[in-house]
């Protein structure tokens, strides 16, 4: 007994070795599997040799299975006893897996480091997404090397239902622990050879399955219906035309630029946080409020609106004009939020359609143009931070870059951008759902319409009748962005100096304004600023199709240039950057919706 305990233990020290796994190549292992055969053909305890065929499924489960196997083939215990140890061992080792996620996760969440890393609303998604996605995950991840730990920790970490999960375990070991022992046990020591292969390229021979299977599943099905065919063609619309990529895509070289400009150049990170001192505390790198930023412009060129704060115990003033320009504390009760907006709008004599969107928002998301009340409750039902209610500017929309040296008495026009939505004109027999897709820009941008406008998809449009698909003016949601270089003036420039003459420490930014048509914009007569945005909006005319990635590439170092020397300049006038340790905490509770509200 005593001498049977001492080699289980040197054969289970032997197998935590790092050397012992699966990338320690296939004469280490078989050296192994020959010490667990030797001391299983002398093992005179049939249970101490079971016992560490489990226990062996801690440290490799392949391994232990394989040994199993070979075990059942040399008749030194049955096949059943086999199968039954190493799937019993992999169980309680997955269930393991699942309690320390559980277990760690709760407490871990709360301290450095993770508490900067991953948010409890973070958590939340996840678990939503295991609930209605993640079993799948659970049981196909028993079949692919690599992924078995990262997957049962993370189901653990969430908290996917403990009942549901061990039913799926023991699902997915009853059927992968028959196949490997038993597949050892006929095959025998070539079973080694296979298994070192599959264990290193199981991983992409998974995901190369993968893609075949959605290959077939989904994009050649596609091919077989005119919808497909051109939901296809817009995908690859998107793909190859990089004015569709990903925000973080695009700016990918803009980031390197001004990391290595902070760093080298400037020898100071986060020198940009001072382009903008009147945008704190960061100068609209963030998360800046846009009633902070609203409040600070000539109220003459802002459309009217009002702040709903949840900071706020009752009615404050928020700028020069109160009767306009004021915060109230947000109501619990969405019925209550609706009478909010309906004496908002009694007030200042204004009628549906009406515009909603975040205090804190970026890129337009969470801006709902409001035609009816319906529409309006159903926004409010859901809203959570703070938000303004402004009213709907009608005309064309354009953007406009503006900058200023702190040092000079005037400021330059960067950029002008038209913002043209898309419609399709009906012929009385397609429908909306037709229109878009037989559409060549409209096409591109098909699920996002398909989506807001999904109530509608199978009407009828009217023939002559121009069906407008999007109401916000920004690219993400299907806007068309031209360059409008052409519209620059000074009488345009004469305007903007007098939205911002009394908007101390502004330098640097895009408005978004609404002007009646292009003659009256590049006048600078009869504008409306709905936003201003800091320091990381873009000159958005790089956005027109005619332009490069490159070209975009070349203007945003130039914008990204200007913000640079502007701050210098205003550091050497005595503003302090933001550490770097405050930049990053800052960055962290603006993604994570934990800044402080503006309505105090």
């Amino acid at each position: 007994m005593r001498a049977n305990s001492i080699v289980t233990i040197t054969v289970l020290g032997a197998l935590l070795l790092p050397h012992a796994g699966w990338g320690g190549g296939e004469q280490v292992v078989q050296s192994l599997l020959s010490s667990f055969e030797q001391f299983a053909a002398h093992s005179s305890n049939r249970f101490m040799l079971l016992f560490c065929i489990a226990a062996a499924t801690l440290i490799s489960e392949d391994l232990a299975c394989i040994a199993a196997g070979l075990f059942a083939a040399g008749g030194i215990i049955s096949p059943l006893e086999a199968v039954v140890a190493a799937g019993l061992g992999i169980y309680i080792g997955d269930i393991m897996l699942y309690l320390t996620g559980y277990l760690i996760g709760v407490t871990a969440l709360h301290r450095a480091p993770l508490k900067w890393l991953v948010s409890e609303q973070t958590v939340h998604q996840c678990r939503d997404l295991f609930e209605r996605r993640g079993i799948p995950i659970i049981f196909v991840s028993r079949f692919v090397p690599g992924t078995r730990t990262a997957t049962f920790l993370g189901a653990g970490l969430v908290r996917v239902d403990m009942a549901r999960l061990l039913v799926v375990f023991a699902c997915a070991v009853m059927l992968w622990t028959p196949l490997l022992v038993l597949g050892a046990m006929v095959v025998g020591n070539q079973v080694v050879h296979v298994a070192e292969l599959y264990t290193a390229w199981g991983l992409w021979i998974f995901l190369a399955l993968l893609g075949l299977l959605l290959l077939v599943t989904r994009v050649l099905p596609r091919l077989f219906t005119r919808r497909g065919r051109r939901l296809l063609v817009g995908w690859w619309r998107r793909l190859v035309h990089w004015e569709f990529w990903p925000y973080y895509v695009v700016n990918v070289v803009t980031f390197v630029y001004v990391l290595c400009t902070g760093v080298i150049k400037y020898r100071r990170p986060t020198l940009f946080t001072v382009t903008n001192p009147a945008i704190r505390p960061d100068s609209g790198f963030l998360g800046e409020s846009k009633a902070d930023i609203l409040r600070g412009l000539n109220p003459e060129l802002v459309g009217r609106w009002r702040l709903v704060s949840g900071s706020v115990s009752g009615s404050v003033s928020c700028s020069v004009n109160a009767a306009r320009h004021d915060a109230i504390h947000k109501p619990a009760d969405p019925a209550a939020r609706m009478d909010l907006l309906e004496g908002f709008m009694a007030e200042h004599g204004l009628s549906y359609p009406v515009v909603l969107k975040p205090d804190r928002g970026q890129r337009g998301q969470g801006v709902e143009i409001c035609s009816a009340g319906v529409q309006a409750a159903a926004w409010l039902e859901t809203v959570t931070g703070d938000y303004l209610m402004m009213e709907y500017l009608p005309g064309m929309e354009f953007g406009l870059f503006y900058y200023r040296m702190p040092d000079d008495e005037r400021g330059k026009i960067f950029s002008v951008n038209r913002k043209k939505l898309l419609s399709v004109t009906g012929d009385g027999s397609r429908t909306l759902e037709e229109l878009i897709l037989a559409d060549e820009r409209a096409v591109c941008m098909a699920p996002v319409f398909f989506k807001t406008l999904s109530a509608e998809l199978l009407d009828i449009v009217p023939a002559g009748h121009a069906k407008q698909l999007g109401t916000v003016g920004t690219h993400c949601r299907g806007a068309v962005f031209l360059d409008g270089s052409d519209l620059i003036t000074p009488e345009l420039l004469e305007a903007v100096e007098r939205a911002v003459e009394s908007y101390d420490g502004f330098y640097f930014g895009r408005f978004d304004i609404k002007a009646p048509d292009e003659y009256d914009f590049s006048r600078g007569r009869n504008l409306k600023i709905i936003e201003l945005n800091g320091l990381t909006s873009e000159a958005a005319h790089i956005y027109d199709p005619k332009n490069s990635i490159l070209y975009a590439w070349r203007v945003l170092i130039e914008q990204w240039s200007l913000a640079f020397r502007i701050a210098a300049q205003n550091q050497a006038r005595g503003f302090e950057p933001m550490s770097l340790g405050g930049f990053v905490r800052h960055w962290y509770r603006a993604g994570t919706g934990r800044l402080e509200s503006s309505g105090s």
